[in-house]
């Protein structure tokens, strides 16, 4: 569960958008969970075609490669590659769906609220890292993402790439149970805001928290070496994630 937190957090702050010069951002992260708090450093490496997050604290990184349609988390501990392919998040998202209406009833509804229920505030101005970004209030539900995003800086992903990834990530929240249509909206309407995220503050999920900052902001080229896999072992967690789904709907 930690680790399905942290990683959480992590796809939250790496919302995207068009550009053109690669791009290299270190953020300083906190997380706050059952079993207590932690902060942490991320480096997120941006390019035409892959989106990296490394976090050396949880030895776990996460690879876009959108070229491909393919995400990857890489666990350095366990030497282990997990792998998702867009066509499977898309048919685990659907299937989800299907199950549950897209929406929240009953006691669920009492806990997480409705994410039906969306609002989205310009708040004001702020400075993060030198860089003068724009306030927003983002409320889905119980669930709530504070950010501070600079509309002058973007990455270079080709237009309608991180569109494409918006659903197949909402899949990724499949095991947050009833949280997942939320987490889908909140990275909608993430998706639409100019710029990324330098500051952001997340709450609302479970009882959870994470905030991140960034610290360092570098543009140039990034060599093709960083985005290469490790040679670990390849599992193919869309086929999981497919079969626990069935599972679940035949329970």
């Amino acid at each position: 569960m930690k680790r399905f937190v942290l990683y959480t957090i992590a796809l939250l702050f790496s919302v995207l958008s068009m550009g053109a010069a690669d791009l290299t951002i270190t953020f300083q992260t906190s997380a706050k969970a059952f079993l207590g708090s932690k902060t942490m450093t991320e480096t997120h490496y941006y390019s035409s075609r892959y989106q990296l997050i490394q976090n050396k604290s949880t030895r776990s990184d996460s690879l876009v490669d959108f070229e491909k349609a393919v995400s990857y988390t890489i666990d350095h501990e366990h030497r282990m590659i997990s792998m998702l392919r867009l066509e499977d998040a898309l048919a685990a998202l659907d299937a989800m769906e299907d199950k549950t209406g897209g929406g929240v009833s009953g006691m669920m509804g009492a806990v997480f609220g409705d994410p039906g229920k969306c609002e989205v505030k310009k708040t004001g101005t702020e400075v993060v890292a030198g860089r003068t970004c724009t306030l927003w209030d983002i409320k889905v539900g119980k669930l709530q993402m504070l950010l501070s995003a600079d509309p002058s800086l973007v990455p270079p992903i080709p237009s309608g790439s991180y569109t494409k990834m918006i659903r197949a990530r909402a899949a990724l929240m499949a095991k947050a149970g009833p949280m997942a249509t939320a987490f889908r909206k909140l990275y909608e309407e993430m998706s639409r805001i100019k710029g990324i995220p330098l500051r952001t503050k997340m709450s609302g999920f479970m009882g959870t928290s994470s905030s991140s900052v960034a610290t360092e902001i570098k543009q140039g080229p990034i060599p093709a070496s960083t985005f290469a896999l490790p040679g670990y072992p390849v599992e193919d967690a869309g086929k999981r994630l497919r079969e626990e789904l069935a599972k679940q709907q035949k329970d």
